[in-house]
This record gives C-alpha cells, structure tokens and sequence, in this order.
C-alpha cells in the first residue's frame, strides 16, 4: 500500500511541476513599453504575456532601473475583467534597484462563459498613489487560447 502512495505522490508532483514549464520556456510577447523618470530615478517598464491552453494567459511586467539610482517604492496591480485569477499575485511591490530587475508574473483564466476579457496593467507610487504608467489589455477567446485584441 505504501507503494503504491509513493507511485502517486510522484505521478502528482510530475504533473504540478509540469503545469508551467511550457510558459516558461518562451519569452513572454511585448505587449507595451514605456521609460519612467522622475526625481528619485528612472525604470523601464516592459508588459508582455504568454498565452496557455484552457484559456489562461500570463502577464509579465518586468521593472528594470535605469542607471545607478534605485527608484522609491512602487507598486504594480494587475486589475481584471472577465478573468480570474489562477496563479500568482495580482500586485507587487518595492523597490526598482540597479541591477536587480523585478520580473512579476500573475495567470489569469477567461472566465466560462464570457469571449473576452480586460486586464489593466498600472505603476504607481506606493506612498501616494501617483499613477506612473498604466496600459490595458484586451484579449478575445480563440479556441481554447486567449489572444491580444489590437
């Protein structure tokens, strides 16, 4: 009987770690970019999403600091609309420092029933709440994927 727990103990934890490994191995594709400046420092913000089977799409906002300064706290928030959330969080925050770039990453799943979604993609300051950079992101059912509407 012990066995046998152990056979599939092993069988679960292949497929969990199985789950992302596809997304991974891709770079996410570029969906908007833009240079943020102001007098504590400079990032580079960089959107992009992979798309998954079962309708679930991956957002990735890279946060990279621009020069030698660290940037103050920011937060970024992934907002939904017809999407749920499936793993990861939908908000990161800190602080953008020199040569350590900040990679976050959410999965969303398009909601039964509805053929499209929204995602909002915002940079803000974390101690009063200035917007510094925010993007949306349509996406439409295509089969079993989601896609970005252009």
């Amino acid at each position: 009987m012990s066995r046998r727990r152990s056979v599939l103990a092993l069988v679960v934890l292949c497929v969990a770690g199985c789950r992302n490994d596809g997304a991974q191995t891709t770079a996410p594709v570029n969906l908007a970019s833009q240079q943020i400046t102001d007098d504590t420092g400079a990032i580079q913000v960089d959107v992009g999403y992979r798309g998954a089977p079962e309708r679930e799409v991956e957002i990735v906002v890279n946060l990279k600091a621009v020069g030698i300064e660290e940037m103050d706290k920011v937060v970024a928030d992934i907002r939904v609309d017809g999407f749920v959330l499936v793993a990861g969080t939908p908000e990161w925050s800190g602080f953008v420092a020199p040569r350590q770039p900040i990679a976050h990453k959410a999965s969303f799943r398009l909601l039964e029933g509805n053929e499209s979604g929204t995602l909002i993609v915002t940079v803000q300051r974390s101690a009063n709440s200035e917007v510094l950079f925010e993007t949306r992101l349509d996406f439409a059912a295509d089969g079993d994927r989601v896609k970005p509407v252009q």
